[in-house]
């Protein structure tokens, strides 16, 4: 999975505008993914949560438009020590490991099979080595909302790694995301 820098094309197809952050001219009530949760989320919550500075939420909308077709939403988090699996914690003491979690991804249903899911994967990417260049941050956590979903994430990058508390959050530090990416 080679990827450009975050925010410089990521792999979006020519007819959308490459992930920018959430603003308030982005229109969201006609997003429709698979997942209700997803859609509720970003149509109810992520207003909130990115203008609270709980999440940043990156948007894809088609050129020329404002509808939002596909979404992730991005934070930083501790995750426990009993969590993380051996190779994150080593070197940390017992202490929370420093990750950036990718806490929701989605994609419009009626714009499934473009490629937008792996692009939003490649500039998260991007963006959590660089966060890692610039702060403790020792990789990336994703929470797996259903099986396919951890089926996506484990066919695009492998080498993440299950939590030993949850199987459907997986781990992949800074170092793998970096070989990843080439």
């Amino acid at each position: 999975m080679t990827t450009p820098p975050a925010g410089e094309g990521a792999g979006i197809p020519p007819s959308y505008v490459v992930p920018s952050l959430l603003r308030r001219d982005h229109v969201l009530e006609g997003f429709r993914s698979r997942s209700a949760e997803q859609t509720q989320w970003l149509v109810g919550q992520t207003v909130g949560s990115h203008g609270g500075g709980f999440t940043r939420t990156f948007v894809v909308v088609e050129s020329g438009a404002s509808d939002v077709v596909a979404y992730y939403a991005w934070t930083m988090a501790g995750l426990g020590f009993e969590a993380a699996p051996v190779r994150a914690a080593t070197g940390g003491g017992r202490h929370p490991v420093p990750v950036a979690l990718l806490a929701r991804l989605a994609v419009d249903e009626r714009h499934e099979g473009r490629g937008l899911g792996r692009a939003l994967l490649r500039d998260v990417v991007a963006r959590t080595i660089d966060v890692g260049s610039r702060i403790g941050c020792r990789g990336l956590l994703v929470h797996c909302e259903t099986e396919q979903a951890r089926e996506f994430y484990l066919r695009h990058l492998p080498s993440f790694e299950p939590s030993p508390s949850d199987p459907m959050h997986l781990v992949l530090l800074i170092k793998h995301l970096r070989r990843a990416v080439g």
